[in-house]
């Protein structure tokens, strides 16, 4: 996980892309490297949880894409006209939510509160992206929704100011996204942990 983030750094800077770098997709994966390498649970919890649905998109998108020839989301269009050095650049979709269940698996479960520490990161990162990069690469969705998005957000979003556009982006996030992926996780990992426990 470490070594796809080096990757992605050398590719983009290479690119001229270095924004692509603040993607919670990246950085998640990032931190959930740092935390298998450290075996620290909370860093793998947070990327877990950070993780969990926005990959789970993305893969629904990117598979029935490859099944059917369309994108039922819209939102890895991107990937139409992919090198094979794009495909490798967002292999971590693939990897990088089912290494962090076996981890978290490993470590006991995810932490209660990880949702937390889930929404901060995803709050710097959208902070960063709508301050300092390019509005053009719309990393994170800071400056609005990406295509697709809002088949899953309240549309009203795109008729909000941009500050409250931002607010609201984190918030739901943070309550409709990351909240309820923790609960989801602690409640598999009771069951699956209390059935290994009973063997």
């Amino acid at each position: 996980m470490i070594g796809h983030f080096a990757f992605l750094a050398a590719r983009t800077f290479l690119k001229g892309t270095p924004e692509d770098l603040f993607w919670i997709s990246h950085v998640g994966t990032l931190m959930g490297g740092i935390g298998a390498l450290f075996k620290n649970r909370l860093l793998i919890s947070i990327s877990l949880v950070a993780l969990l649905s926005h990959h789970l998109f993305w893969l629904m998108d990117t598979s029935l894409w490859l099944i059917s020839g369309h994108f039922p989301l819209g939102t890895t269009t991107y990937l139409k006209d992919a090198t094979p050095g794009d495909w490798l650049q967002s292999s971590n979709h693939f990897f990088s939510v089912p290494f962090l269940l076996v981890l978290a698996y490993l470590q006991g479960g995810v932490e209660k509160h990880a949702w937390i520490g889930s929404t901060a990161l995803f709050a710097s990162l959208v902070l960063i992206s709508f301050w300092f990069l390019p509005p053009t690469a719309n990393v994170n969705s800071a400056h609005n929704l990406w295509p697709g998005m809002e088949k899953l957000f309240l549309p009203g979003l795109h008729g909000l100011s941009q500050g409250w556009y931002v607010v609201t982006l984190i918030t739901l996030n943070g309550l409709g996204n990351y909240w309820l992926s923790n609960l989801v996780l602690r409640g598999m990992y009771a069951l699956v942990l209390k059935g290994r426990k009973s063997v």
